[in-house]
């Protein structure tokens, strides 16, 4: 993926905006990156909870879950963030 995104930006006139194709790409690379980050971080966290919260102190089940769904909405949140920034500040050509 990262090397179809440096494919397709190499290719582009600096001094013309991207096109709507490039920043839909770029935008779906951001939030997948994003995404499987903080996705990954609450799937770690997922685990500690269950083998602290569920394992050892008796926690219900459905607790591991919560750690992978804050996880998940901080990458849609950091997605969002990261988008605004790219939208609003580049790609618009140097002209």
């Amino acid at each position: 993926m990262i090397r179809l995104l440096s494919d397709l930006l190499s290719r582009q006139d600096l001094t013309k905006p991207h096109t709507l194709l490039t920043r839909l790409i770029a935008s779906f690379c951001i939030c997948l990156a994003w995404i499987v980050l903080h996705g990954f971080y609450g799937l770690l966290a997922s685990v500690v909870v269950y083998l602290l919260g569920v394992e050892i102190m008796g926690l219900p089940l459905q607790t591991m879950f919560y750690p992978f769904m804050i996880g998940l909405l901080s990458g849609c949140w950091k997605s969002f963030l990261s988008l605004r920034d790219y939208w609003g500040n580049y790609g618009h050509g140097t002209s």
